[in-house]
């Protein structure tokens, strides 16, 4: 019998190096002599960047000099599209069979665009490759997952196959309960085998995440504080979720030096370093080192060798002083005049975006508290989108889901939204409006529909996927709008990593057909159930996602900041952006360029010089590529790289104060 697949799955904070970081280990693996299968999961895929090969939803074999590796993208819509083709009709057996819709109702809602698709199928259809593969018959699966909060909501994904199957399954119950009291026994078909094969599958994934003998996790991180803060509330959560996590990957090590900009972040990545152990007791700890180039393609790849990252912690030159920081080139604009440029008044979103990890949090932070100094008067808010929030972690400040003023920053607030909060909110009204129906079906009969009752109540509380950009979509309309509170003047927007930030955007639309296809349903069956609060809340929602479209494709009132890095992974998901935005006709208003080395540095130390080098070429190649994906192109924001990162108010205050405002770059200025 042939055994089954091992899984290693990589994850962290976005834009750590763990698409590069897997990519190695899979065809290190490969070359061993294994047959690898190596998947990406991230929704804004890097995996073909990494690799230099052009990927899609069908396995590429690599070449390798022993084993076998072939890599793939997940395309989560094709392979939901698959599923329910091959599900449609036991789906409307059971739809009709458990509610009161009929196939035109499910064919309506089953043909409309499911938010966070991602996450649903992304497992099942891992899980399918895995088993299947036609070009290799993979023994080890290597997975580059999306950023942290969509990690963990993947990795949960078999508790909500498992609800899904219960649902179906109470929907069945009232059709099996009638065929054994009218003809004695129930017999299953096609309906009951759909709601085993779900049930099945979500048992074998549960206990496929929860073996540590066939699936393992490896944290990769860099040496830097809000990421480590990040990996450890990820560790927690998956080791809640019984899920092993064995091994920490620190990646982008600096090595000493007495050049003053590497040897301060030298210093302040090995105090980061010495505090690993502790932080996870028991686990592998290796690191990479920072290269002068990012590996691209299979021969740079087989040079990312971890090593043991205790010996990271290096004894530091005695001669390395305090960095000041800055880009030696006059800046174009003071920072408080450039700000008028990138938001002017009128401006109400300011929107950070682009690939994890290249600084988006800390460039909101920022400017939210540059934009509090430079208009007193106004109401300014950080708002934090992403699943795994960092907002707080920049600003040196605890937050949750309640609007907290910034201590001694008159007129700035910061929120972290908790989505879950939200829904939870609702929830509780659509249970009271669903009650209220069935009470009046009831018309003080002693009879309870108890099933009817039981399915509508399960399916409130069914989550579906997507649910987080859903609740960050309303939570701006009020913020902006001011339908529950006072309005802000400003909100500085900090999203999750860009395939779940354009999903943010393009939530909007594909949530206004929900509601209509909801609403037309409704008034549909309105002489059977009523209509009630259910229908009077929809509206509203309509009504704010209509609003909220208005704002978004407004370029007067919205505008997204591009957040990238000097490097080619950010570059080409960065035009990737910038292409997604332009088909959802959302204004940009600069691309910010963070990290830059500082030509004091270059001047100095060959390591920043052979740096400096290759980000003037990745610079040049990102204001050709910015022009290409958007059709014109943009001021530029460099800000210099700071060692250690900013944090907290001040820290970020005059870390901004060193940025750069270059009117419609093309990169000439480097």
């Amino acid at each position: 019998m042939t055994p089954a697949a091992g899984f290693r799955f990589f994850g962290g904070k976005g834009g750590v190096g763990k698409t590069t970081t897997a990519a190695a280990a899979a065809l290190a693996a490969a070359e061993r002599g294994r047959r690898v299968l190596l998947v990406s999961t991230d929704p804004a895929h890097s995996l073909g960047d990494a690799l230099e090969r052009r990927l899609s939803a069908r396995p590429s074999r690599l070449p390798t000099r022993r084993g076998t590796l072939a890599a793939v993208e997940l395309d989560a819509d094709r392979a939901l599209e698959r599923w329910l083709a091959a599900r449609r009709r036991p789906l409307r057996t059971i739809a009709a069979r458990g509610t009161y819709l009929d196939e035109d109702d499910v064919d309506r809602l089953l043909a409309l665009s499911l938010p966070g698709v991602d996450e649903l199928i992304g497992l099942i259809e891992l899980h399918r490759l895995a088993a299947a593969t036609p070009r290799v018959a993979a023994r080890d699966v290597v997975v580059d997952t999306a950023p942290t909060g969509h990690t963990l909501r993947l990795l949960a994904m078999p508790d909500t196959l498992a609800r899904v199957a219960g649902v179906l399954a109470d929907m069945l119950a009232k059709h099996r309960f009638l065929g054994e009291s009218l003809a004695g026994a129930h017999r299953p078909d096609a309906a009951d085998a759909l709601v085993a094969e779900i049930e099945g599958e979500a048992r074998a994934l549960n206990a496929l995440l929860r073996d540590p003998a066939r699936c393992r996790f490896t944290w990769v991180l860099v040496p830097e504080p809000l990421a480590v803060e990040e990996a450890r509330d990820g560790v927690r959560a998956l080791e809640a979720a019984g899920i092993a996590v064995d091994e920490i990957v620190v990646n982008r090590v600096t090595p000493a030096s007495r050049c003053d900009l590497c040897g301060a972040r030298a210093a302040a990545e090995s105090r980061v370093i010495a505090r690993l152990p502790s932080l996870f007791p028991g686990r592998r700890l290796s690191s990479v080192p920072a290269l002068d180039r990012e590996p691209r393609g299979v021969s740079a790849l087989r040079r990312v060798r971890p090593s043991n990252a205790r010996s990271a912690a290096q004894r530091l030159p005695r001669s390395v002083h305090r960095l000041a920081s800055a880009v030696d080139r006059p800046a174009a604009r003071t920072a408080m005049e450039w700000l008028d440029a990138l938001a002017p008044p009128g401006v109400r979103v300011l929107a950070f975006a682009g690939k994890g990890g290249v600084g988006k949090t800390s460039a909101a932070a920022a400017v939210a508290l540059a934009l509090a100094e430079r208009r007193p008067d106004a109401r300014i808010l950080a708002l934090s989108t992403d699943p795994a929030h960092s907002l707080g972690d920049a600003l040196g400040l605890a937050l949750g889901d309640d609007e907290r003023p910034v201590p001694d920053v008159p007129g700035l607030a910061a929120r972290e939204l908790d989505a879950e909060a939200a829904f939870r909110v609702r929830r509780e009204r659509y249970r009271a409006s669903v009650d209220e129906v069935f009470d009046a079906l009831l018309r003080g009969s002693r009879f309870d529909i108890a099933y009817d009752r039981d399915v509508v109540r399960e399916l409130i509380d069914l989550a579906p996927p997507g649910l987080d950009e859903l609740f960050a979509a309303l939570s701006l309309v009020d913020a902006v709008l001011g339908r529950e509170r006072t309005a802000y003047d400003v909100v500085a927007l900090d999203t999750a990593p860009t395939g779940h930030a354009l999903r943010l955007f393009a939530m909007p639309d594909a949530a206004l057909e929900w509601v209509h296809a909801l609403l037309a349903i409704l008034l549909k069956y309105r002489t059977v159930v009523g209509l009630g609060e259910l229908a009077s809340d929809l509206l509203d929602v309509a009504r704010d996602l209509r609003a909220l479209t208005a704002l978004l494709r407004d370029p007067a009132r919205t505008r997204v900041v591009a957040v990238t890095r000097p490097a080619a992974l950010p570059r080409l998901e960065t035009a990737r952006l910038l292409r997604g935005l332009r088909r959802l006709r959302i204004a940009v208003g600069a691309v910010m360029i963070n990290a830059v080395t500082p030509d004091s540095a270059a001047r100095h130390c060959p390591r920043c010089r052979r740096a400096a080098a290759g980000e003037r070429r990745e610079i040049t190649a990102l204001a050709a590529a910015v022009r290409s994906a958007a059709g014109r192109r943009y001021a530029m924001i460099s800000a210099p790289v700071e060692a250690p990162p900013p944090g907290g108010a001040a820290s970020l205050a005059r870390w901004l104060r060193r940025w750069q405002w270059h009117e419609h770059s093309q990169g000439e200025h480097t």
